[in-house]
């Protein structure tokens, strides 16, 4: 390689890495409740979720987080309550529109892993203990130092195919409120 490649190629990954930012941290967590559900319909349930933002996966407007957390589901038209537990970890991709004033919208979508501590649901057969947690939303960023947030997302769970039975779970509207700590 020439002089002259060596010292664009430098030149290039220099310029790449200088539009990232490079400052603290922030960790947060968030409360989700499910709203509304179809896959099955009596189903009912919330997340708690705490995530990790570190600052140096930040550009321009994009930015990659990472989250984990419980998520608990209950069937509610049986005589009993089945129930489910769920523990994932994920990254988040987040873009947001503005940034200027104290409202920040933005559009986040996510696939990560869950585990499941139940094979069934009711008389659903999700198949495996292991499943892809896949995850789209909206919501906005609340405040100067965007430390609230509170959004809309849909929610589904299911093993790819990895198992012969795949029923999966999904709540397509699920209310998400966060607070993210300074």
């Amino acid at each position: 390689m020439t002089a002259y490649l060596k010292f664009i190629f430098i030149t290039a990954l220099s310029l790449f890495f200088s539009s990232f930012s490079y400052a603290t941290p922030h960790y947060g967590a968030n409360f989700s409740y499910t709203l509304l559900t179809n896959e099955p319909n009596s189903l009912r349930g919330y997340q708690l979720m705490l995530n990790y933002d570190p600052d140096c996966f930040h550009w321009r407007e994009f930015n990659v987080y990472f989250d984990g957390g419980f998520s608990h589901f209950w069937v509610t038209d049986t005589p009993y309550y089945t129930t489910l537990n769920i523990f994932s970890v994920a990254p988040v991709i987040r873009n947001t529109f503005r940034r200027r004033g104290p409202i920040h919208p933005y559009i986040e979508i996510s696939i990560g892993l869950a585990y499941l501590n139940h094979t069934h649901l009711d008389d659903r057969n999700l198949g495996i203990h292991f499943a892809f947690q896949d995850r789209l939303g909206i919501g906005m960023l609340v405040g100067e130092k965007e430390q609230f947030s509170i959004g809309l997302h849909a929610l589904h769970y299911s093993n790819a195919h990895l198992s012969s039975n795949n029923s999966g779970i999904t709540a397509p509207v699920v209310l998400d409120v966060g607070y993210r700590f300074q």
